[in-house]
């Protein structure tokens, strides 16, 4: 069982997910990247679990550790990093 972190893009209209980007990152880079992230109190600083909204600032310094450019529009989506077992 792997863990998967993902960028998701979520439109804002209906919060109907339309796409998933893929990271190339493991958590403790995430938390040095996003330094102002505030993880929740059940989340571990070891391992990120929980799904975080990101500002635009947050997604411009993640940008570089997706498997695919992404394009941002925050008048249309809203962006969320989250992370899913996968089971392959």
């Amino acid at each position: 069982m792997k863990l998967v972190r993902v960028i998701e893009e979520f439109r804002k209209e209906d919060d109907c997910l339309v796409k998933e980007y893929l990271l190339n990152i493991s958590s403790e880079k995430i938390l040095a990247t996003l330094d102002d992230l505030v993880l929740n109190d059940d989340d571990y600083t070891d391992e990120i679990y929980d799904c975080y909204f990101l500002s635009e600032d947050q997604l411009k310094k993640i940008s570089p550790f997706l498997t695919e450019e992404i394009n941002p529009d925050f008048d249309t989506y809203i962006y969320q990093l989250s992370c899913y077992e996968d089971n392959k």
